[in-house]
């Protein structure tokens, strides 16, 4: 794309990260849809062995594929988000409660407008 430069930041975490730099705007920072559990702790500035914990017992919201967990960018980006908006520390368990509360009450609009697309007259 013309008016982009192209160029690759080492950060604190372990893994490289592309960086666009538009000339019309600010630098915007490509990150991965999933975390590891290694890198999620980094991110939080956690011990590896309490992420673990807090995912084991679901009070962190993640995904175990095998032995194996990762957490979404999407929830890093939520929760920073919500710290931000609040303007003071957000309770962990409370937080992942309430985040829980709204993905299963956005399931239900989901299923319930597909059984009104589904069950119409045509």
């Amino acid at each position: 794309m013309h008016g982009q430069q192209h160029a690759v930041v080492a950060g604190t975490r372990p893994k490289e990260q592309a960086v666009t730099i538009d000339s019309t705007g600010p630098a915007s920072v490509s990150r991965p849809s999933f975390y590891t559990a290694a890198e999620t702790a980094q991110i939080l500035r956690l011990d590896e062995s309490t992420l673990y914990r807090h995912l084991r017992n679901g009070s962190f919201p993640g995904l175990k594929i095998g032995g194996r967990y990762v957490v979404p960018g999407a929830v890093l980006d939520r929760l920073i988000e919500d710290v931000l908006v609040t303007g003071r520390c957000v309770d962990l368990g409370g937080w992942t409660e309430k985040w829980r509360h709204e993905q299963i009450a956005a399931l239900a609009r989901i299923a319930a407008a597909d059984v009104e697309l589904s069950g119409g007259v045509a």
